[in-house]
């Protein structure tokens, strides 16, 4: 059985919206999640909580700081650079194609056509 994650702040998000005496739409609308969410938040007792996209912008709007742990505290930018190292055998052409498949996952993300992250720029020219 694993530890309990200390960095996951529940009670702290819990204890900042029992404080906050807004409604719950006007802390939706100012944090970017729904207003169901934040009302099933302050109902619960943290139970089945878990870290998704909308815990994490409560906590932003909050400035309750949510540390990753384990593996995932190096940072995603050095895991994909070193799982790419990995995979690739470190030929033009197989750079080619790995960036070609990294590329068509641009459309799982949501983000825009154009977008590059870091890992990304400055690749598409002369490679």
């Amino acid at each position: 059985m694993e530890a309990p994650d200390t960095d996951f702040p529940v009670q702290d998000l819990l204890r900042r919206l029992a404080e906050d005496h807004r409604s719950s739409s006007e802390i939706a609308r100012l944090s970017g999640v729904s207003q169901p969410t934040v009302s099933r938040l302050r109902l619960s007792n943290a139970q089945r909580m878990r870290r998704s996209a909308s815990f994490n912008k409560l906590c932003s709007f909050y400035g309750i700081e949510v540390r990753l742990s384990g593996k995932r505290a190096a940072g995603y930018n050095e895991l994909l650079c070193n799982a790419i190292i990995e995979a690739w055998d470190g030929s033009d052409e197989h750079g080619r194609a790995l960036l070609v498949v990294i590329e068509g996952l641009k459309g799982l993300s949501g983000r825009s056509e154009g977008s590059t992250g870091p890992l990304m720029e400055g690749r598409h020219g002369g490679a």
